[in-house]
């Protein structure tokens, strides 16, 4: 195939992708931006607006003076230009497109079929609908159909190409078109109007699932089938992702949107080092069978939520739950827009919720650290008796002194039996403090990259405001900086309970808290692996922790720490 035929066909791709583009920042029907035309809109009741909709079509009216009408954009809805009607562009999405009158540039539509019996300056592109010029139609530019049929009856011309890719190529008389005739992969594939009715009545309306589109609730109850058999074989972990989804919703959602940006950092450090490229295949794996495990927990989660509010605090069975949560969550991927929004913060939360699982469940199987032993208690000191130098006084002469006496008679009983009194007992000495670092349980790795993810939004609010870089990146220095010293903490630290501490029990100081910033900052520049070095550090430190000597613990839960 020639070069210019490669270039036709990608500029009509292109120009059906630009229809989608341009629809997402347009209204449902484009509006005329022609001065003129509004000051006549207002003057006559028949142009008084520039399209009606009749039986679920949009038929314009009011635009027959030549170049007179704007560009038509469409989204859901059938268009019709009447004879006699001029546009600038029709753009139709989700619809089919009847042209009778005159298009001064393209005609693109996407999920539907153009038909046209009138004149188009420009280009005529369908994708995933076909096309079909009628023996009055008059194309100046090139005639593209992407996956679907492309007909030329007799009688009408196209200045440019005929192209069909995925799709049949009619043409009733070669010399009407002025170009090539292009076929490309005529009857390669199967029909393609599965993938149409897909494209049209789900990715347009932004909803996994459609009451028209059979077979993908085949492939819905496939993966249904595949969390049962998940729930079944795997009640364990899928029982533990119920537990943290239970215990911490809000946590195991940021965690999971955590994990699928870190995703791709952890394969490209891996990768740029050559020998991680093998690990790579198991990574993406061990990702996958997490999501399908957590989104069983999840729908179970869902469906023991909704059980207890009609059961009165009933717990159901884990399948019963699931299949539950699965109908309720198969209602929500049919609406539009709302279905794509479910489907997306549910697998992002079913990842957190394996993520979350899994270290809970390494955390628990490892041995628990030994705290230093604490100081012996201090013992009471016994002076040297009147028996010699060192010499141990009679036990009767040191009597417990009874308490609560009103008179010194107990005290003078005891005196005169040994023939001396006890000297005061000595002041016991106050063993110190355990530092935090030792007592309180260390973050793990994910705790701390979703404190770090909401330091991140706030910091980069500040970046944008003061211009970026440099004096954005010494406000993220002093922000750091400043938090450490002043409450241990950050806004993130704060939100999941976590605080910075000193090994050696002192406090963050401003210098410690400099130096763990551009400590930081090292961490950062060398790939990110100073953060990365958590998840295996056997102490769960950083890089700057360990530069430092700090580390990062969580705080219990009944400890409130308030930063403001």
């Amino acid at each position: 195939m020639k070069t210019r035929n490669l270039r036709n066909i990608w500029n009509g791709i292109l120009a059906g992708l630009g229809g989608l583009a341009l629809c997402g920042s347009t209204a449902t029907w484009a509006q005329t931006t022609n001065a003129e035309e509004a000051a006549a809109a207002d003057t006559s009741t028949t142009n008084a607006s520039s399209a009606e909709a009749i039986s679920g079509n949009i038929k314009v009216e009011g635009h027959n003076q030549p170049g007179g009408g704007g560009p038509l954009v469409v989204f859901g809805q059938d268009v019709e230009l009447k004879a006699g009607e001029t546009k600038e562009a029709v753009v139709v999405i989700g619809g089919s497109a009847k042209v009778h009158g005159k298009v001064t540039d393209a005609v693109v539509v996407i999920g539907g079929k153009a038909e046209i019996s009138g004149e188009v300056g420009d280009a005529v592109v369908s994708v995933f609908g076909g096309a079909k010029l009628t023996p009055t139609a008059r194309i100046h530019g090139d005639a593209v159909a992407v996956g679907g049929n492309l007909e030329v009856q007799d009688g009408a011309s196209v200045g440019g190409d005929a192209v069909s890719v995925l799709g049949k190529l009619e043409v009733a008389r070669t010399d009407a078109v002025k170009g090539q005739i292009v076929n490309v992969l005529a009857g390669a594939l199967p029909s393609l109007e599965p993938l149409k009715k897909f494209f049209v009545e789900c990715v347009l309306k932004l909803r996994p699932l459609a009451p028209s589109v059979g077979w993908v609730w085949a492939v819905a109850g496939a993966f249904l089938l595949l969390y049962l058999l998940v729930a079944l074989v795997f009640p364990r972990p899928v029982q533990n992702c119920v537990d943290e989804l239970t215990r911490r919703p809000a946590t195991t959602f940021l965690i999971g949107l955590l994990t699928k940006l870190i995703i791709p950092i952890v394969t490209l450090v891996l990768v740029l080092t050559g020998v991680g490229i093998f690990i790579v295949p198991f990574l993406s794996a061990a990702v996958l069978f997490a999501g399908i495990v957590g989104k069983a927990a999840l729908l179970q989660y869902f469906g023991q939520q909704l059980g207890k509010q009609f059961s009165h605090g009933a717990v159901l069975k884990p399948l019963l739950a699931l299949l539950i949560g699965a109908a309720l969550l198969t209602v929500l991927y049919m609406v539009p827009v709302l279905g794509v929004l479910a489907l997306l913060t549910t697998g992002l939360w079913a990842l957190g919720a394996a993520v979350m699982a899994l270290f809970g469940g390494m955390r628990r199987e490892m041995p628990e650290r030994r705290l230093p032993p604490a100081s012996p208690p201090p013992t009471a000191y016994a002076p040297p008796g009147p028996m010699g130098m060192g010499a141990a006084a009679p036990a009767v002469g040191f009597a417990p002194m009874p308490l609560g006496t009103s008179n010194g008679s107990a005290q003078q009983s005891g005196t005169m039996a040994s023939g001396f009194a006890a000297p005061p007992m000595a002041a016991a000495t106050v063993a110190p403090a355990t530092p935090e670092a030792w007592t309180l349980p260390r973050a793990n790795f994910w705790e701390r990259m979703g404190a770090a993810f909401l330091d991140m939004i706030l910091v980069g609010i500040l970046f944008g405001l003061v211009g970026g870089p440099p004096l954005g990146l010494l406000v993220i220095l002093a922000y750091f900086t400043g938090m450490w010293a002043w409450k241990g903490t950050t806004v993130g630290g704060v939100i999941l309970k976590l605080k910075v501490v000193r090994l050696d029990g002192q406090p963050i100081t401003f210098p410690v808290a400099l130096i763990r910033g551009l400590a930081a900052a090292f961490s950062v520049v060398a790939m990110f692996l100073g953060f990365l070095w958590i998840a295996w550090d056997k102490d769960k430190q950083s890089w700057h922790d360990k530069i430092a000597g700090t580390a990062v613990v969580r705080l219990p839960h009944t400890q409130s720490l308030v930063c403001f």
